[in-house]
């Protein structure tokens, strides 16, 4: 039987709160410290000056949320969703082209970017679908709704473009283990991404050779040991090896631009640029590398100093806490972000409605792939996408779409023993 008492603000889940701020406040300092030296008239025409305006105005969308009914969210999700995909539309026809990108609204001074919001209504979007009734995500045709669902907004977002982004909508697939996807399309999906990676590295040719072998390996193994060859799953992963290895050719020449390309091959070692596409991964290790263990202080680093890094308030802002606050500084910001997906994660599983649990993996996703794919392109592990660090890394738009997507997933927390 449920319990009928109202939850009030005291039954959010203080850690969480916790966490985000200190996040933020990091974040702060950060871009301070990268762009305190720049000029400005007063405090809120500077970076940091804003982007304490952006974090009181979170506070003012957390508000807001507190009033919203949970029932309402639940209700119109599927129409949210379609609002997102109506904003993404009208974004390629009447946005405004910043750095080759038509990403943004822009009114006067004021820009937004709708893709950040649309990852918080594509996750309600997704919770709506697999919480109707008969819905399985083992089901061939729920999982390729489900798939259609992601799919759209990385479609329209590609058109932007916004490789970067598309990509964190992917993170969403890891939503559906949970509810019971089996871990073989996962481990499908990481034949496609190795076999990508290795042709790109040794080409087309060696790759089909050794793969050819490989599976003929395999094979004979299985045979010999159940002595049964299962020829259905064995051709649609030769199938699928096949096109993978004989796609990428396609996809990496006549898809990827110049640039793109150029980044994967830095990563891969196949190219070195450092004064073209690698600068900013130069200059990043350098910078990380020369913080030592506990940095060289607050205002200190002469990479940041020197604007040697590009929009370092930004997707680069690891940096600035690697030179200035050093390994310590960053593996405190490691932990606090390694925290809090476990918190959530926690949260989620504790939840008594599949529509709210499956809101709190969708942010647990979206937060877990821009915080790895963030340090992983900052360390030169992963090609530089533009990938903002969430809660730390300048912006509104991104500030506010994590804000609104953590703080209802809370207030579903919150509220998790009522009817709703």
């Amino acid at each position: 039987m449920r319990n009928s008492r109202k939850a009030g603000i005291f039954d959010y889940d203080w850690i969480s709160v916790l966490l985000f701020n200190l996040l933020v406040f990091i974040g702060i300092i950060s871009i301070y410290s990268a762009t305190y030296n720049q000029p400005h008239t007063n405090i809120f025409q500077s970076f940091y000056g804003k982007q304490i305006l952006w974090f009181a105005f979170s506070y003012v969308l957390i508000i807001f949320i507190g009033f919203v009914s949970l029932k309402s969210i639940k209700n119109n999700a599927s129409m949210l969703y379609l609002g997102g995909i109506l904003l993404l539309i009208l974004v390629l026809i009447a946005g405004a082209n910043i750095n080759g990108n038509k990403s943004w609204f822009r009114f006067g001074r004021f820009s937004i970017q709708p893709a950040e919001f649309v990852k918080l209504l594509t996750v309600l979007g997704l919770a709506k679908l697999m919480t109707e009734p008969d819905f399985k995500i083992s089901n061939l045709k729920n999982l390729l709704q489900a798939t259609v669902l992601i799919f759209v907004p990385v479609f329209l977002i590609l058109l932007q473009p916004d490789l970067g982004s598309a990509i964190i909508f992917l993170s969403l697939f890891l939503v559906f283990y949970r509810d019971g996807l089996s871990i073989s399309y996962y481990l499908l999906g990481l034949l496609v991404a190795i076999l990508f990676i290795t042709t790109i590295y040794f080409g087309q040719q060696k790759v089909l050779i050794v793969s050819g072998i490989v599976f003929l390996l395999l094979n004979l193994l299985f045979y010999l040991k159940v002595k049964k060859i299962f020829w259905l799953p064995a051709f649609f992963v030769l199938t699928l090896s096949l096109l993978s290895i004989l796609g990428t050719e396609f996809v990496f020449h006549k898809v990827l631009k110049p640039h793109q390309r150029n980044r994967i091959e830095i990563v891969l070692g196949k190219k070195k640029d450092d004064k073209g596409t690698g600068y900013n991964l130069k200059q990043a290790l350098i910078a990380i590398g020369s913080g030592g263990l506990y940095g060289k202080g607050l205002l200190k680093g002469s990479q940041t100093k020197g604007n040697y890094i590009p929009e370092q308030h930004t997707d680069w802002i690891l940096t600035v806490i690697g030179e200035q606050w050093g390994f310590l500084g960053t593996l405190t910001v490691v932990l606090l972000y390694t925290f809090l997906i476990i918190r959530l994660i926690f949260l989620a599983e504790r939840q008594k409605q599949k529509f709210s649990r499956i809101v709190g993996y969708g942010l647990v996703a979206i937060l877990f792939a821009h915080y790895a794919l963030n340090m992983l392109m900052v360390i030169g592990l992963f090609p530089t996408i533009g990938i903002p660090l969430p809660f730390l890394s300048y912006g509104g738009s991104s500030l506010w779409a994590f804000t609104l997507l953590l703080f209802i997933f809370l207030k579903f927390d919150a509220h998790r023993i009522e009817d709703w």
